[in-house]
């Protein structure tokens, strides 16, 4: 139990995160208890001197009890990005061929600090997400002068791509902690569609987790853009706009080879993603070293 415990602690340490009780079941890498006995053993104080508890958070040895002010603080913060977030959604739902909005990233475990960008996560109409993308872009360009801070959109996908190709605890944390605003009913299918989460968390039960409220009307303006994509093949316009995306990030990117870029820029007719930083692997091997030190694994 301990080194369950430390396994899901230390990946939130690396953003000096405690967690509470219920957030560390969840989490948890094993399923061989019921949350009653959960209760029980870590409500008697957790086992070794390496997991420490203060007012109803648990955290890594080595950390003090400040980590719980921070995340105090940065739930505070997060609170304003929230109404931020919210008016963000209602712009972006009403672009063409939009059929949900995730939100992801800091503002999705309500934890928000003032460098933090709001993350959105797009699906959209098959076919139509260069469209759409292209078009929110776009706005962003003209209209907020190309700000990310409350208009980030970092993941596009389409309604027939909801499984989720990439399985490690990295994206497993991602899934299980997106937070719907636009359209429940394809937020629980892209869950759904994605259930190998539970091989990382077996514990992990959406209506456990409390959700923000979405806003699931589809907007009369978004029907009414959609009507001149009617009269010709879109289609044929989405694939062009896609190839001047990928034309583009061979010029902006030339000391990538081909291989490298199709890795680090997901750029397909049913996906756009940017992997700039390799941050995925940054924190994979943060986690992998920090499960060595406390000696969890070899």
């Amino acid at each position: 139990m301990q080194h369950d415990l430390l396994k899901t602690l230390l990946y939130y340490d690396i953003w000096s995160h405690p967690l509470t009780e219920q957030e560390l079941f969840t989490f948890l890498p094993v399923n061989s208890i019921t949350p009653e006995q959960f209760h029980e053993q870590i409500e008697n104080g957790p086992t070794g001197d390496t997991i420490c508890k203060h007012g109803g958070y648990y955290f890594v040895k080595g950390k003090t009890e400040a980590v719980i002010a921070t995340r105090k603080q940065r739930e505070r913060h997060a609170q304003w990005m929230w109404m931020m977030a919210r008016v963000s959604t209602h712009i972006i739902k009403r672009f063409p061929f939009v059929r949900a909005v995730f939100v992801s990233g800091d503002l999705s475990k309500n934890a928000t600090q003032s460098s933090s960008d709001i993350d959105f996560f797009i699906i959209t109409e098959p076919e139509r997400l260069w469209i759409t993308r292209s078009l929110l872009i776009l706005f962003k360009k003209l209209f907020l002068f190309n700000r990310k801070k409350f208009f980030c959109l970092n993941y596009f996908t389409t309604a027939d791509n909801l499984l989720l190709d990439g399985r490690n605890v990295y994206h497993a944390t991602e899934v299980a902690t997106l937070k719907p605003m636009f359209n429940k009913a394809l937020f629980d299918d892209y869950i759904c569609a994605n259930s190998w989460v539970k091989q990382f968390f077996p514990n992990f039960d959406v209506s456990t987790i409390s959700l923000p409220r979405t806003n699931d009307r589809r907007s009369l303006l978004q029907k009414l853009l959609e009507i001149p994509f009617r009269f010709f093949d879109a289609s044929k316009l989405d694939e062009f706009l896609m190839k001047q995306m990928q034309s583009l990030w061979a010029n902006r990117y030339p000391e990538f080879d081909e291989a490298t870029r199709k890795k680090i820029f997901k750029c397909t007719r049913t996906e756009s993603r940017t992997f700039i930083g390799n941050f995925e692997e940054k924190i994979l091997a943060i986690y992998n070293q920090r499960l060595k030190d406390f000696g969890i694994q070899k």
